[in-house]
């Protein structure tokens, strides 16, 4: 990370300067003709930080860690990652799912074997994900790891699925909510798992065993091995039995 006192300065001062910049064009209508120059000017931002790693981290809006939980991991393969994947060469498959498995090495608290992950897969830091051998993450996957979250060997999330690991103190009413602050619960999803299209797990839930949560689920309380769970909020539809 940036030196606080010298070139973290200079980016900040550069940034300020690029949005005071910015404002003035839009309010004089200027934009239309000098789009495109400030659009490579702040692109500028991006080979800077390519090149050196500089990045200015903002305040976390909710009071909660964010900042800290950034500056202890590997914020620049994060962002690199985040970066890479709005390049055209992140919808090829095959070379981009190996480039984010080393990313992953980098980046997660631990993975293991075989895991895919596809494009758009958005998380905190990182530095609080354990994947087992095998996880499927599919495009669209929201990882909220402000606390620790664990998948299993051979679980799938499908695609647009969200996992929370936090929720907000709401019933601080001496400040206002933005304010109040994060509360961090883990999540632990099982082995052989199945979290269906767009479904949701909420923050301090386990998802057992070789479970189903279909799909636009939300789940808010711990689901049982071998169940199917469906609904907002997920409740059991049936239990699995093997053939």
């Amino acid at each position: 990370m940036p030196d606080p006192d010298g070139s973290e300065r200079a980016l900040a001062d550069e940034q300020e300067q690029l949005l005071a910049e910015f404002d003035e064009l839009v309010a004089s209508d200027d934009l239309q003709t000098a789009g495109d120059t400030f659009l490579r000017r702040s692109s500028g931002l991006v080979d800077r930080f390519l090149g050196t790693g500089e990045l200015r981290l903002a305040d976390d809006p909710f009071k909660g860690q964010d900042r800290e939980l950034a500056q202890d991991s590997e914020i620049f393969y994060t962002m690199f990652w985040r970066l890479f994947d709005r390049t055209p060469a992140a919808m090829m498959q095959d070379f981009a799912i190996k480039l984010r498995r080393i990313l992953a090495r980098k980046v997660f608290k631990q993975i293991g074997r075989d895991v895919t992950i596809h494009h758009d897969v958005l998380f905190s830091s990182g530095a609080n994900i354990t994947l087992g051998d095998g996880v499927f993450i599919n495009r669209r996957v929201m990882l909220d790891d402000r606390g620790p979250l664990t998948i299993g060997d051979h679980s799938m999330l499908a695609a647009g699925v969200t996992v929370e690991t936090h929720a907000h103190v709401f019933d601080d009413f001496t400040r206002p909510m933005p304010r109040g602050g994060r509360l961090m619960k883990p999540v632990a999803i099982g082995p052989e798992c199945l979290i269906g299209y767009n479904a949701v797990v909420m923050a301090g839930t386990t998802v057992g065993t070789r479970a189903i949560v279909a799909a636009n689920s939300v789940v808010t309380k711990d689901v049982a091995d071998y169940h199917v769970v469906g609904g907002v909020p997920a409740k059991p539809i049936k239990v699995i039995a093997p053939e």
